[in-house]
């Protein structure tokens, strides 16, 4: 299966009711956990990239392999930058062969938010390249700082201002604030379902939930029954394979072991992830 990018993904799973997962990857092991999961599932799917983990020269090495896990697959794959701050960060992922970015303007202003996300849409559409976009702000709660599962009401998307940000930018996704954050949550958020409806019935724009990891599976139910068709997960890959690598070490009378002798139970347990996630999101057989 070609490459495909995430505009085409996303039409199908709006139309049939189910959500992509989207998996930040960020070595060879999750590279190929993520792409060979999905094509047994027979599940299209993002492989996405964060840039500090694509700074340099690593974008190379790490497009490289995104590259051949998709050309391997026989399901969709989208190869993705997630969270760009810059339109040089686009403009390198777009030379070097990406489908899909995702400019992340959403603390600035509307208005300044609209200009640059428009400036990436007019530099890469040419290239059959989607371009995602955020309206409100998702919190940054990376892994390891926690997120409190409490929104900021002023940054969740305001419903009133959608039509307008997607007529403006012409983007072809957009992620919204609707009570999610990034990172491990201390409590469990409360996903402002209301608003969402009220989202969807201003532009029928293909919508995405960031922070998807730890969200409550009934409350991530509702919200794709309710128009979300992509789901980023990230921090529950790592936690799992972190807490199995762990214990592996912990076992240990010495650190001098090998590698491949360590990773196949932290990649196990990852890999259980990425399938619970695919089969819960539904696209399990849409391919």
């Amino acid at each position: 299966m070609s490459l495909v990018n995430m505009k085409e993904m996303l039409q199908d799973a709006s139309k049939r009711k189910y959500a992509v997962g989207m998996f930040d990857v960020s070595d060879l092991e999750m590279i190929r956990a993520v792409a060979e999961e999905a094509e047994s599932l027979r599940s299209p799917v993002i492989l996405a990239a964060l840039c500090p983990d694509v700074e340099g020269s690593r974008l190379d090495y790490w497009f490289a392999l995104a590259q051949l896990a998709a050309k391997r697959s026989s399901a969709p794959v989208c190869i993705h930058l997630d969270h760009a701050a810059t339109l040089d960060q686009v403009g390198r992922a777009a030379d070097i062969g990406f489908t899909s970015v995702m400019l992340d303007a959403s603390a600035s202003p509307f208005g300044e938010n609209i200009r640059r996300t428009r400036e990436v849409v007019e530099a890469v559409r040419a290239r059959n390249i989607s371009v995602e976009a955020e309206l409100g702000h998702v919190g940054s709660g990376w892994v390891g700082s926690g997120a409190d599962g409490a929104s900021d009401p002023d940054m969740l998307t305001e419903p009133e201002k959608v039509a307008e940000f997607v007529e403006k930018t012409g983007v072809d996704a957009l992620a919204v604030s609707i009570g999610t954050a990034h990172g491990v949550y201390i409590k469990a958020p409360q996903l402002d379902i209301d608003r969402l409806d009220r989202i969807t019935e201003a532009s029928d724009i293909p919508l995405v939930l960031h922070g998807g990891s730890g969200t409550p599976e009934d409350q991530l139910s509702s919200a794709i029954a309710h128009g979300v068709c992509k789901v980023n997960i990230f921090s529950e890959l790592i936690a799992a394979w972190n807490q199995a690598m762990l214990e592996e070490l912990s076992k240990l009378p010495h650190m001098a072991a090998w590698p491949s002798r360590l990773r196949p139970a932290p990649d196990a347990a990852m890999r259980e992830v990425i399938r619970k996630k695919i089969r819960f999101f539904g696209s399990a057989g849409k391919c």
